[in-house]
């Protein structure tokens, strides 16, 4: 079975590779997808990126689509017919994928995707269009499945859902002799709720020693500085020394149907540490009470309170992150991950011979 991979072109394989060889970033590639090749029937290939001036137009045309990347897929499209199917992780290359006509059936991810009602009358039926040229549909999270199939009106055989996977390896667990009153919290995307943390924070240092470190490009987003610090970039691997400061990693989120923050809740559980999160179908899906607690959106009370909980309760807080370590490498491996998505895949290319 020959998988094309299609990711977004400033993706680059061979640099990913050399970042991740460095102990920069996880994975050897961008989301551990060479591990589709771990079955002895599997061909995979990355998509190049483009070069020279293909790249710059490309550049200017993705920068005009918000991220969608036609040029790269009208270049490739001879070199994707030598494959059984195609794989993109996310619509920026799935959409453009599926909309060229001919070539093998096309598998994707959805992140940005959702409900109708929140489309245009004009993009609605574009949306679905393509949603329903897509042979295989990958989700990720409780939220976009119930979108697709209730929303969208979409068959639920062609609807997978698969589970999230990190580098266990990379994120390994981190000594609790590193652990100090610290609560970390990372993430970019906007259902963050980083000034609900910041604020359930602020209320728990009048009761007790705490420390806050947030990692974000976000704006707006401020600590007092006897609070703590905002790290104001990717934290990439940095991000590990982090949580192996933490005692608990938070998670603050408006309410959302996208699975935000769940990276976070693996990559927590890799480095033995619980997760204190408010309440989303992602995060209902992930943080088991063995693991962390969860409370409701937009209750700065209630998450001081479960913070400081396990603040104060450093063992418990140690049992929740040993359980939290077991879980995460028995289930959701960046490996775990890929095996669900060949499997999608090889039904598809089984369907379409």
């Amino acid at each position: 079975m020959r998988i094309r991979v299609e990711l977004p072109e400033q993706s680059d394989v061979e640099a990913h590779a050399a970042a991740n060889a460095r102990g920069e970033i996880p994975d050897r590639t961008p989301y551990g997808l060479h591990h589709l090749a771990d079955a002895g029937d599997v061909e995979l290939e990355f998509r190049r990126p483009l070069t020279g001036r293909a790249a710059w137009v490309a550049r200017k045309v993705r920068n005009r689509l918000d991220g969608y990347e036609p040029v790269a897929e009208l270049l490739g499209m001879r070199s994707r017919r030598r494959a059984d199917a195609i794989f993109c992780m996310d619509e920026r290359t799935g959409f453009p994928a599926v909309a060229l006509p001919g070539g093998p059936p096309v598998v994707s991810g959805l992140v940005w995707v959702q409900g109708p009602e929140t489309y245009s009358r004009a993009a609605r039926p574009v949306v679905g269009t393509l949603l329903r040229r897509f042979a295989g549909i990958v989700t990720l999270g409780p939220g976009m499945y119930t979108d697709l199939v209730d929303g969208w009106g979409l068959d639920p055989a062609r609807v997978h859902p698969c589970r999230l996977g990190i580098d266990t390896e990379f994120f390994g667990v981190r000594p609790w002799s590193e652990a100090t009153p610290l609560v970390a919290g990372v993430g970019d995307d906007e259902a963050r709720d980083h000034p609900l943390l910041v604020e359930a924070v602020s209320r728990l240092a009048s009761r007790r020693r705490v420390r806050l470190e947030i990692g974000t490009t976000m704006a707006g987003v401020e600590i007092p500085e006897a609070l703590g610090v905002v790290h104001r970039r990717r934290m990439e691997g940095a991000v590990r020394a982090m949580y192996g400061r933490a005692t608990v990693v938070a998670l603050a989120l408006r309410p959302t149907t996208r699975g935000s923050g769940s990276t976070v809740v693996l990559e927590a559980a890799a480095s033995g540490r619980p997760v204190v999160a408010t309440r989303t179908a992602a995060m209902e899906a992930l943080v088991d009470p063995s693991r962390g607690i969860l409370v409701e959106p937009d209750d700065p009370d209630a998450l001081a309170d479960a913070i400081g909980a396990l603040l104060d309760d450093p063992e418990r807080a140690r049992a929740m992150g040993e359980a939290a370590r077991a879980w995460v490498t028995e289930l959701h491996s960046s490996a775990q991950m890929a095996s669900d998505i060949r499997d999608v895949v090889r039904k598809v290319v089984a369907d379409h011979r």
